[in-house]
């Protein structure tokens, strides 16, 4: 009788002891496909107390044993999180992601070594990308990257577009056989190599007013960079339709490459518009702090302060998801030392301004153009949906 009821007792403890590490635990640790069914009751009341709870998944237990048993115990428990309730925070931020109204543009010049170097793994480091423009004869220079460094920065996803065979000044050169061969060489060369560029930015940004040099790139380029503001609509409408850059704007209600007059429209697609980064710096550190070291805390922090200035302006402009311009940000070398480069130091807190406070930083690859109304517009954004192959090429 003894007996009777000390086995009665031991199940009784057992069956306590399971059901309290299920309620507490979620969880109970059996031994790895047992043979018998016997096998399955055969572990100590220890391990019921050890590495049975692991509070990353809250979904369910399937202990189960070899597939040659019939027998499969599942314990489930109820989810932690409420499903409604994660698919309205889903919702939320697929809408958060449709309505951001902060956009920049990266691009970085010529093609200098100092890009692949020093500025890659910062943007690497925030997960950023930038378009780049090559001058071909910077390529394999003791200043410039070499083509399997542009090849990796392409294969890491940044767009890869044209600056030229060489870097000289378009409006300074009289042949136009020579600026020809300049444009044209500039995309063939990048064609060699196996890229596909659809974009030129013109040397120094110049040539936008004149008809001839905007002729000879629209032979070869779909678009063109020949100026500078602080920033770029989409619509090229700033100044009429937002009373904004008169001297870059004025007279443009669209982003046709001429006026109603024949002349060159001040911005369109063959005169876009970028900020010009060195040259603010430089106009920062020559108009308030000419005598103090230009990689100076109060230098940087100048121009940090004015860098976060162009990048929220855009703010007054952009409501509701519906983008109307975005800041082009032109760098050239970071980190070399150099009066008008900004440093290492100053480039990463510009990024981790961005990074910090949500801004999509995309590239010209994830601009499209829309023919019909002929402006320009950021891919899945404003509910358009048209997109232009041109800023979707590979390389071959």
């Amino acid at each position: 009788m003894i007996n009777r009821y000390i086995s009665f007792g031991f199940a009784f403890l057992v069956f306590f002891e399971v059901g309290f590490v299920m309620i507490n635990s979620n969880a109970i640790l059996l031994p790895s496909y047992p043979s018998t069914f016997d096998n399955i009751f055969s572990f100590s009341l220890l391990s019921l107390f050890t590495n049975n709870y692991d509070p990353s998944n809250y979904n369910y237990y399937d202990y189960s044993v070899d597939k040659n048993h019939l027998l499969s115990l599942d314990f489930y428990n109820i989810p932690l999180v409420n499903a409604q309730e994660q698919k309205e925070k889903e919702e939320k931020e697929v809408e958060s992601n449709k309505n951001n109204n902060k956009f920049v543009i990266l691009e970085f010049d010529r093609g200098y070594k100092s890009l692949f170097t020093t500025a890659k793994p910062i943007l690497d480091k925030y997960g950023f990308k930038a378009s780049i423009f090559i001058a071909c004869d910077y390529i394999d220079t003791g200043h410039g990257m070499n083509w399997n460094q542009v090849r990796e920065l392409y294969n890491n996803g940044y767009d890869i577009q044209s600056h030229g065979l060489e870097h000289s000044r378009l409006t300074e050169i009289k042949s136009d056989n020579k600026i020809d061969a300049i444009v044209s060489g500039g995309k063939e060369c990048l064609e060699e190599k196996g890229f596909s560029p659809t974009v030129f930015q013109a040397p120094y940004n110049k040539g936008g007013d004149d008809p001839e040099i905007i002729d000879i790139i629209s032979k070869y380029f779909d678009f063109a960079f020949t100026g500078h503001a602080e920033l770029m609509f989409l619509n090229c409408d700033g100044y009429e339709n937002f009373d904004y850059g008169k001297e870059e704007y004025q007279g443009s209600t669209d982003c046709r490459t001429y006026l109603s007059n024949d002349d060159p429209a001040p911005t369109s697609r063959y005169g876009m518009k970028e900020w010009s980064h060195d040259r603010e710096r430089n106009n920062i550190y020559d108009g308030k702090y000419p005598s103090k070291d230009p990689h100076s805390k109060k230098v940087d922090k100048a121009v940090l302060k004015h860098f976060i200035k162009i990048v929220e302006s855009q703010t007054e402009f952009n409501k509701d998801g519906e983008i109307n311009a975005i800041p082009i940000i032109g760098y050239h070398q970071i980190g070399t030392g150099k009066d008008f480069d900004p440093s290492a130091e100053l480039f990463e807190q510009e990024m981790k301004y961005l990074y910090d406070n949500g801004y999509d930083v995309i590239t010209l690859a994830d601009l499209g153009y829309d023919e019909d109304e002929e402006r320009f517009y950021i891919k899945n954004v404003n509910n358009n949906t048209s997109e232009l192959s041109q800023f979707d090429s590979k390389p071959k």
